[in-house]
């Protein structure tokens, strides 16, 4: 019997391009941002389906932030692209994720104007995307959009809601009692099949981040670690905190390396340079292999004859791009200081944070010794940023883009 493999794509961020004239609030929008390459989703967007159904996985998952703020016409435009990929014989399961539903901030951007525009309620979400998981659902939660997806007769994907949007929209999330009930009584039944379950959600499962220690983890994680962990769980796969981690939860602070606790990968998003999607390798033997890949857009804009240089050079422009966009931001707030000064430590916190995000390994060593940093230390010892800056390259102690799971589903030996 062969293997299972998932593509995993998270935070696509997407926005229809009906919504825009690519106009000056559109440009404001998208400089004054976190990164998200907005101007060039589209493409990435493309791209990235494409080189996915090359890939030929048994699934492609979405986990949530399937648009930049949730508008309707962004989630329809979306569905169907990903009709186009079911008809390539690719099955696409999705969740939503705090962007996604009942989402205030949804907006058009015309000329020099940004105007709200509908989002979608819950049932208008199911409504378009009921054909990515939820038709093929054996087990769904009557309180939330969560579901259970066969992957195989050995192997399941615990699809996760942990998103907060009734009454209103909220950043953090958290899973409903009932559906942490509906999920309790999944694994069980799961359990006693001898099925191998694999969660996914939105949000994250761990405290991933000293950077960001707010709205990441679920507000009721400590309950869903216990959930996972009592039934043994090998792995949680999550996005939202867009940036790409590999944690394992540790019961205790001195508990041995190599003592069971549940794995948590997070995706980083595919709107955000270096736009990577992830995929997971479920092998015969029962061991799993993550890793990730940049979608290449080069490839796919001179195969289709676009003629954007930023298209055709995408990895050399993006990270160009990305870099600028962090340096300018930085340079906004680190004033008076003589123009080399000012650049040498928005320099440092770019190259920092860029790696960061992209979950590569920081040489902290290096880092410390620069005269970015040092001008860091001697001009702002007090400032949010060098405490940002240290929590990044306190973080980065591994290479966080792949990873080896030995034998985790005994149960697909045969």
């Amino acid at each position: 019997k062969n293997g299972k493999r998932i593509v995993l794509m998270t935070d696509i961020h997407y926005l229809a391009d009906s919504l825009t004239d690519k106009g000056e609030e559109f440009q404001y929008m998208v400089e004054h941002g976190d990164g998200k390459l907005t101007n060039y989703v589209w493409e990435i967007t493309d791209a990235a389906f494409e080189q996915a159904e090359m890939l030929k996985p048994d699934v492609i998952i979405l986990s949530g932030d399937l648009t930049l703020n949730g508008e309707k016409e962004s989630h329809k435009e979306l569905a169907k692209k990903l009709e186009q990929v079911e008809k390539a014989g690719v099955q696409v399961v999705v969740i939503p994720g705090n962007h996604d539903i009942n989402n205030p901030h949804a907006a058009v951007y015309f000329g020099e104007e940004k105007a709200e525009t509908d989002p979608v309620t819950p049932e208008e979400f199911y409504n378009i995307y009921h054909m990515y998981g939820y038709d093929q659902a054996i087990s769904r939660d009557d309180a939330s959009l969560s579901y259970v997806y066969q992957l195989d007769e050995r192997n399941r994907l615990l699809m996760l809601d942990t998103c907060q949007y009734e009454p209103k929209n909220m950043v953090e999330g958290q899973l409903k009692v009932e559906t942490f009930q509906w999920a309790d009584e999944q694994l069980k039944k799961a359990k006693k099949d001898g099925i191998n379950v694999l969660p996914i959600g939105h949000h994250n499962l761990l405290a991933q981040s000293r950077m960001y220690t707010t709205q990441c983890a679920m507000n009721n994680n400590g309950d869903v670690i216990e959930l996972f962990q009592k039934y043994e769980l090998p792995l949680y796969l999550s996005g939202h905190l867009h940036v790409q981690r590999i944690r394992k939860h540790k019961a205790e602070p001195g508990a041995a390396d190599d003592s069971y606790g549940i794995m948590e990968i997070v995706t980083d998003a595919l709107s955000i340079p270096p736009c990577q999607y992830a995929l997971l390798e479920w092998k015969r033997d029962g061991s799993m292999e993550y890793s990730t890949k940049a979608v290449d857009v080069s490839a796919w804009a001179a195969r289709t004859g676009n003629q954007n240089p930023d298209l055709l050079d995408f990895e050399g422009w993006s990270e160009r791009y990305i870099q600028k966009l962090i340096i300018d931001q930085i340079r906004g707030v680190v004033k008076n200081l003589g123009n080399d000064v000012e650049h040498s430590m928005a320099e440092v916190y770019a190259s920092v944070y860029i790696d960061y995000y992209a979950g590569r390994r920081i040489d902290a060593k290096g880092i410390r010794s620069s005269k970015g940093y040092r001008w860091w230390e001697r001009n702002m010892p007090d400032s949010y940023l060098l405490k940002e800056l240290d929590a990044m390259i306190d973080d980065s102690d591994r290479d966080n883009n792949y990873m080896l799971l030995p034998e985790v589903n005994a149960a697909a030996e045969e």
